[in-house]
């Protein structure tokens, strides 16, 4: 079940057990109906200065590509410990897109750009910066 394979089918050796500690991810709110908020999780131990979120992806219609972006919506002073509702997304209506998150984070003085991975049919709760 945990064993990895290459692109011929053979198996891969395990992978090291992740030791850090996670900073910053995506978590998910199931609400019912189809419909999930998505969360960004500062367990940093800092305050996170200024945060700058959009979502964008695209569809496909046959060989036709539709592309999409959200606009960015700016957060600031976000504490330690907090989760911050960045999107929802309904199961129903948004199933066929191609998404992914991006998010420019200042901390310390210091800009940090992260993405999530580019998910269809929702987003998975996913680490973005270990420490």
């Amino acid at each position: 079940m945990n064993e990895r394979l290459d692109s011929l089918g053979l198996p891969l050796p395990p992978r090291k057990p992740e030791t850090g500690r996670p900073l910053l991810w995506v978590a998910i709110d199931p609400l019912g109906d189809f419909v999930e908020d998505i969360y960004l999780v500062n367990e940093t131990g800092e305050t996170l200065e200024n945060v700058i979120v959009s979502t964008g992806g695209c569809q496909t219609f046959g060989e036709d590509l539709l592309t999409l972006a959200g606009s960015d919506n700016e957060y600031k002073n976000i504490e330690d410990g907090d989760a911050l509702k960045i999107d929802s997304y309904d199961e129903m209506a948004d199933s066929d897109y191609i998404l992914q998150i991006n998010i420019k984070i200042q901390i310390d003085g210091k800009q940090i750009k992260l993405r999530s991975l580019v998910a269809k049919g929702g987003f998975k709760e996913e680490v973005l910066l270990w420490g």
